[in-house]
């Protein structure tokens, strides 16, 4: 397996590097030569510096695994796509095109695309009354990787008009809406 790493830098997304090994439990993060030698290269994280060398598959679990959501959004997410909740690389192709820091992981030779929802405001409302088990499914469409233990969408909402809109691959988000934890509600 080998993934792209990409982060946007002035609004254009740029290769980083890539997650390669044959599971994750031995995958290794690399910089890209190109970006090492690039005037704007900066490292994505403090624990992965810049430099040439492939990262351990600690250090690289350490910091990926750590882009993703926890606990039971976790588990629902991973039994919505068929996988196991600890193939953190696997759960991050299927939501990392748009993760913290401005990361985006995808197949490498793949061309991610961007579009957008129209969202009414009732769904919105929706959105934000869903619990972690309904929201597995939105998360999954919308591809967006948000670290913790509360299911969160992210979701656009246009300065111009007010209106909001579910991104999809690449598209940017501005807003995070996080759902009730339905099970610690009396």
């Amino acid at each position: 397996m080998e993934f792209t790493v990409s982060i946007d830098i002035k609004g254009k997304p740029v290769a980083v590097g890539s997650i390669s090994g044959e599971s994750s439990a031995d995958a290794r993060f690399t910089y890209a030569a190109d970006y090492l030698h690039a005037t704007e290269a900066v490292p994505i994280s403090l624990s992965l510096p810049l430099q040439s060398e492939p990262f351990s598959a600690e250090q690289t679990k350490c910091f990926f695994d750590g882009l993703l959501l926890e606990g039971f959004t976790r588990r629902a997410v991973a039994s919505n796509l068929h996988l196991d909740e600890n193939d953190y690389v696997q759960i991050l192709y299927q939501l990392g095109r748009e993760c913290i820091g401005a990361l985006r992981v995808y197949r490498k030779g793949e061309t991610p695309q961007a579009s957008y929802d129209k969202l009414t405001r009732e769904q919105v409302r929706e959105l934000a009354r869903e619990g972690a088990t309904e929201s597995a499914a939105v998360v999954i469409e919308s591809r967006l990787s948000l670290a913790g233990a509360t299911g969160k969408v992210g979701l656009y909402r246009d300065p111009k008009t007010g209106e909001w809109y579910l991104p999809h691959g690449t598209a940017p988000s501005t807003h995070i809406v996080n759902y009730p934890d339905l099970r610690l509600k009396p």
